[in-house]
């Protein structure tokens, strides 16, 4: 009976240690300073995280959107891959890229005029051409096609910044770093939203 239950134990042990999993979250940013679709320089901050899942006999890797955030703006751009095919609607299923899907009632393409639904906005690479988030390098190319229909909105007394990267034909290159633990847990800067910056004549 002794015999039976210290294998027992053993194998219980053996069942706890595969249901068991410890995670890793690294998170991948970079900054750079461009134009937005108004003509104003502006900084902009790109940032997504990896999650490493390790079991006792399996390893995975998942991943969040990208988003490529304004400095001065409230809108945030969300780039997906097909591992989210809800959010990144407007690419075939089972096709390739990093993209982000333009809203008709938000957005209008690069010459101001309307677009349908399905239209992909903006791409997210590298200089390997990746086509998903999990396997971008440190050095990622960003091509915008759209601009928002409208860059302020006015909400009741307040004018809402809805701006973000200006449209071009030439992708933005941007280096990015890493860093261990989760972006929300503060490890990375966030931009300068001082109203020195975003509104100068502001108390003038």
């Amino acid at each position: 009976m002794v015999v039976v239950s210290k294998w027992l134990a053993v194998i219980v042990c053996l069942m706890l240690l595969q249901a068991c999993a410890t995670s890793k979250t690294t998170t991948h940013y970079g900054f750079f300073e461009a134009e937005n679709s108004s003509g104003e320089l502006r900084q902009f901050r790109v940032v997504w995280e990896t999650i490493e899942v390790q079991g006792f006999n399996d390893k995975r890797r998942y991943t969040s959107p990208i988003t490529l955030e304004t400095q001065c703006s409230e809108r945030k751009l969300k780039l997906y891959d097909a591992n989210f095919p809800t959010q990144r609607s407007c690419m075939k299923k089972g096709e390739l890229g990093v993209a982000f899907c333009g809203k008709p009632s938000r957005d209008v393409d690069y010459r101001g005029l309307a677009i349908e639904p399905g239209t992909v906005c903006a791409y997210v690479t590298d200089l390997k051409n990746a086509g998903a988030i999990n396997v971008l390098g440190e050095q990622i190319k960003i091509t915008l096609r759209c601009q928002p229909r409208e860059a302020k909105l006015r909400e009741g007394r307040a004018i809402v910044n809805q701006d973000y990267l200006k449209p071009s034909k030439i992708a933005y290159e941007v280096a990015t770093k890493t860093i261990e633990g989760s972006e929300r847990d503060g490890h990375v800067p966030q931009l300068w939203n001082h109203s020195s910056v975003c509104d100068p004549n502001q108390g003038r």
